[in-house]
């Protein structure tokens, strides 16, 4: 049987568009956000995420993450230059299916470690993580994308990161 040609230009196929906020605080450690563990809908999942969120539909990226924060958090954050980039495939993992995604991570500046937080949607708390922690606190994808970022605040370039580390 032959396979149908898409037209990626006017079908494309559907992605999600996700906008991450790298926040920092004096001590150079990383806002990470907890979601709930009904929400997480795989057992074997670490909870610990970037602030932010999916951009919904012809809405602007630092809006959806300006927005996402918001209503998660209860703060506004400025989002400021591109750090890292991560292109998630479309992917059958032992617990879960991956859907396709690309994942921008934005710098957002330094917070105090006393600002209040009012929590929304599914998010449940936050930690301050300090770069050593990674490892061990985030899944490897989330560690890999908060890596990077790291690094190009440090001086170094913006990456572009693709699926899970292996």
């Amino acid at each position: 049987m032959m396979q149908s040609r898409r037209d990626h230009f006017t079908d494309p196929p559907p992605r999600r568009l996700g906008a991450l906020a790298i926040v920092r605080n004096s001590a150079g450690a990383v806002l990470m956000t907890k979601k709930a563990k009904a929400d997480l809908r795989w057992e074997e999942r670490k909870p610990w995420f970037h602030p932010g969120g999916c951009v919904a539909e012809n809405e602007p990226i630092f809006d959806g993450l300006v927005r996402n924060v918001r209503v998660k958090l209860g703060i506004t954050l400025k989002p400021r230059r591109l750090l890292a980039v991560h292109h998630m495939y479309d992917q059958q993992h032992e617990t879960h299916l991956s859907k396709e995604g690309v994942n921008f991570l934005f710098d957002c500046g330094v917070l105090d470690e006393d600002t209040p937080f009012t929590f929304g949607g599914s998010i449940t708390g936050v930690r301050w993580m300090r770069p050593e922690e990674l490892q061990e606190h985030l899944t490897p994808f989330t560690a890999a994308r908060t890596l990077a970022a790291l690094r190009a605040l440090s001086g170094g370039d913006v990456e572009v990161l693709a699926g899970h580390p292996v």
